[in-house]
């Protein structure tokens, strides 16, 4: 890494994580429906109806108890897939701060190949088929799935990007993630209709294989701290494996003391909201993917499975190309306020789950694609708020709260929706929809009353950090009474991680006038 620029560094980065993202999204595209599939054919085990699982126009009561047992096996799948993220995204924090992003890039991909082994032998020992993947699910999970790589490749690019460029990049990132998801959800439509289940399965160890090779590679440590944190360990420590410190106890601590840590005026409570906030919407976002497959493959719609994968590859393109083109503009041509660019994203979000809750055509649920454009912007601003209110030792223990906490949503989505939609469909299916709608109204209204606290966060504070080879920049927010130091100089050298909190050096050249 040491040997490439900042620009073509993140663009690896970028490569790795649209990698992972298309394996990710192929895998769980085609294994739900598997899933579903599975638990439909155990039902009829032992009949000679398993054509049921086939069409169920024909056998309209025997939906609703179909879906209600599949139901109950996603839940256990999101459960197996999740519960063991969330434990690992708590060490992984302070691990990253510590020895650096590359090892927490490698294990979910890795995980997903050996994941992937299981999901084959389930395709060939039908009588162990739906065990066989919630083992496989639980394997993905001890491997931190995408916790890990998130809080990773977040933190990366924070280490790697300028405080002006870091929206942007963070809407980028979120681009590959979105675009991933898109490329993975087609290939799994196309491969289930054209091909089948085992060359989809083949397929996504080809993507993570390839992640793993280009990360090897070319992705180094950014952070050139970690030599230096480690001298100051004991010698214990020293000699340890590094990978053994993922499962250092005083990690969780460390990790959740970014949030009681005492900060300036109303940030601490600030950042818990934001907390709370994320978990909240990815909560919804989860339940609302989940319900949809449920949703479209119901009656009147009836799909065939694969065309849940065709819409979702269209609302991951949509929401891709809104992050790459139109973010980027919102925040630096048009100067919008990353709290403002939440909102957008939420009143997109909230029309979208009306549109989807009436829907009784094919053509409509189509449509609410293109009125729920915006929504992927929510949780891009959400995170680049978040990193203006730390210190760069803190960004890997703050990204891997957020994605424990998103890694808890996964589960709590699926409990929370798949249940609501289970209890009410058959008095009318779009209930669910217009729950997590009203949900999305609250959290708007909370923004507003928040909007003049979170404003300030788009300003350069104490808590702010800068990056960069050569910090050449003036800062010019003066607060009252503050003493000044003029200090002359032609460059000052940072590396990653690094804070400005003292100065008393003077060097000759270039006057800049610094402010602390």
């Amino acid at each position: 890494m040491t040997m490439l620029s900042s620009e073509t560094s993140i663009i690896i980065v970028y490569l790795v994580f649209f990698l992972y993202k298309t394996g990710e999204s192929m895998l769980d595209a085609t294994t739900r429906p598997y899933l579903l599939r599975a638990a439909c054919n155990e039902i009829f085990e032992d009949t000679n109806n398993k054509s049921i699982c086939m069409n169920f126009n024909k056998n309209p009561e025997m939906q609703d108890m179909v879906q209600k047992k599949s139901g109950n096996y996603l839940i256990y799948y999101r459960l197996l897939l999740n519960l063991p993220a969330i434990v690992i995204a708590l060490f992984s924090g302070s691990y990253s701060d510590r020895y650096g992003r590359k090892t927490l890039i490698l294990f979910p991909s890795v995980g997903s190949m050996i994941a992937v082994f299981l999901y084959f032998a389930s395709n060939m020992v039908p009588k162990y088929r739906i065990l066989l993947i919630l083992v496989g699910s639980a394997v993905q999970g001890l491997f931190g799935k995408s916790s890990l790589i998130t809080t990773a490749v977040n933190s990366l690019v924070f280490d790697l990007s300028e405080e002006k460029n870091r929206t942007k990049n963070f809407g980028r990132l979120l681009a590959m993630n979105m675009f991933g998801l898109t490329t993975g959800a087609l290939f799994s439509g196309v491969f289930q209709d054209v091909l089948d289940v085992k060359a989809a399965f083949g397929s996504v160890v080809v993507l993570h294989g390839t992640a793993i090779l280009i990360t090897a590679i070319f992705i180094g440590e950014v952070n050139e701290e970690k030599d230096k944190s480690k001298n100051k360990d004991t010698e214990d420590r020293e000699s340890a494996c590094a990978v053994c410190e993922v499962i250092r106890p005083s990690s969780i601590k460390e990790t959740f003391a970014v949030i009681y840590k005492s900060r300036s005026g109303k940030k601490r409570h600030i950042i818990v909201l934001l907390l709370v906030l994320s978990v909240i919407i990815q909560t919804c976002k989860v339940g609302e993917m989940d319900v949809k497959l449920m949703f479209v493959t119901r009656s009147p719609l009836s799909w065939p499975k694969s065309w849940y994968g065709y819409l979702l590859s269209l609302d991951y393109a949509v929401i891709g190309v809104c992050l790459l083109l139109l973010m980027p503009m919102f925040s630096n041509q048009f100067k919008f306020l990353d709290v403002t660019i939440m909102m957008l994203g939420i009143g997109s979000q909230i029309a979208h789950l009306t549109l989807v809750g009436v829907s009784d055509k094919s053509w409509m649920v189509f449509a609410s694609v293109a009125v729920g454009a915006f929504k992927g912007m929510i949780i891009s601003a959400l995170r680049s708020i978040i990193s203006k209110s730390v210190h760069a030792d803190e960004v890997g223990k703050m990204f891997s709260l957020i994605t424990c906490g998103e890694t808890l949503s996964k589960f709590l989505g699926t409990l929370i929706f798949v249940n609501i939609y289970s209890t009410s469909a058959h008095i009318f299916p779009g209930i669910v929809f217009f729950v997590e709608a009203a949900t999305f109204i609250i959290i708007l209204v909370i923004l507003i009353a928040m909007y003049r606290h979170l404003h300030g966060f788009n300003e350069l504070t104490n808590d702010q950090v800068f990056h960069g080879n050569d910090f050449k920049q003036s800062i010019t927010k003066e607060e009252p009474n503050a003493p000044k130091f003029n200090v002359q100089c032609t460059s000052i050298s940072l590396q990653p991680n690094h804070q400005i909190k003292d100065v008393n050096d003077k060097t000759s050249n270039d006057n800049t006038m610094l402010y602390i």
